[in-house]
């Protein structure tokens, strides 16, 4: 049997690169594609791999890249951007580089003749009005219920996926994840960013609410089972569990030792506290440190049912705890956590 390359776009990023250490466990050989190909070296020490220039926006470098590849990851995307822009127009911009760059990595595999492709999307775009616990199968996520450009990128790049998968056949599965935790997190997100901030000595109210998490290593998991299912659906929720911050650094305390935050804001508070520090932000012309995007998410405390993807996929989900212990584990290896003689890390 021939060697079956596996493209992984945005390959040295958090998850893509979980990604390729999982392919380099099978009989198909990964193939970063990354806008900075040499990224890859130091986020994959000791890992041999193939290494492709690609940038989602410029299709001649994407059709180079994905040249020779079976399947396809596509797991990269603007983030930052998205989460900070400091106008109505940046925001509008980041999502329309996330959507059409989706497209692109579509419009690239199609006509190279790649089998599958696996797209990350989020969980956000299953949010339910209510209590009620969300599943794949609803419409996509009104969107009024956050009013957050990340989640209407998220939800215009599904949109546009699935129309795409119709009208050319193109094998599309979106794997959809909640708030990717877990070791090998250099650049942690807006929940990793305070909890890291909280190891280092530098107390800051935490909001209160709840998030839905899940272990970097199962959505990496996921992606990879997914190139092969039959029959195999369009998307696929990963959620681990939708974890309190409290319960977060409860657990967090009880690993190592440090003091739980004793100060939480309210979500209302927090949204206060937000729509003056985005009003800041534009007065001085910068992005805003401190959203109310970012207050809704965890505001709404949103539960799901990921059994599609424990049945089918066969995901047994890592327990939260596990996670948290190798995440914080981690970042003291790599020295990211000052004084890690002051943690008395439970392993």
């Amino acid at each position: 049997m021939a060697e079956e390359r596996v493209a992984v776009v945005g390959g040295a990023g958090f998850l893509g690169l979980h990604i390729v250490r999982q392919l380099c466990k099978t009989s198909y050989t990964p193939v970063v594609v990354a806008r900075t190909p040499e990224k890859a070296t130091r986020a994959l020490p000791g890992i041999q791999v193939e290494t492709r220039r690609g940038d989602v926006t410029d299709m001649d470098s994407l059709c180079s890249a994905l040249e020779g590849c079976t399947y396809v990851h596509s797991v990269a995307a603007l983030l930052d951007q998205v989460y900070t822009a400091a106008t109505p127009l940046q925001e509008d911009v980041a999502v329309r580089t996330n959507v059409e760059g989706t497209l692109n990595v579509l419009r690239a595999a199609r006509e190279l003749g790649v089998k599958r492709v696996i797209l990350t999307g989020s969980c956000s775009t299953r949010y339910t009005r209510g209590s009620t616990i969300a599943n794949e199968d609803p419409p996509l996520t009104d969107l009024d219920l956050v009013n957050d450009p990340y989640v209407r990128s998220k939800a215009q790049g599904e949109q546009a996926a699935a129309a795409f998968s119709r009208q050319t056949g193109l094998s599309v599965v979106q794997i959809l994840p909640g708030a990717l935790i877990g070791p090998a997190d250099r650049g942690p997100g807006p929940l990793g960013a305070g909890f890291l901030d909280w190891l280092n000595g530098r107390q800051s109210p935490s909001i209160e609410g709840g998030f839905p998490v899940v272990d970097v290593r199962d959505v990496a998991s996921a992606h990879i089972r997914a190139m092969e299912v039959n029959p195999v659906r369009d998307a696929y929720l990963l959620v681990a569990a939708t974890i309190s911050t409290r319960q977060l650094y409860d657990m967090a305390t009880r690993l190592t030792g440090v003091p739980a935050p004793k100060r939480f804001l309210s979500t209302r508070m927090a949204m206060v506290f937000a729509a003056l520090a985005e009003m800041a932000a534009r007065t001085q012309k910068r992005p805003p440190a401190f959203t109310r995007n970012a207050v809704r998410h965890p505001a709404r405390s949103q539960r799901f049912d990921c059994s599609r993807a424990e049945d089918e996929l066969g995901i047994d989900f890592v327990p939260v705890e596990t996670t948290v212990r190798d995440w914080i584990l981690w970042w003291i290896e790599n020295g990211m956590v000052a004084h890690p003689e002051r943690l008395h890390l439970s392993v």
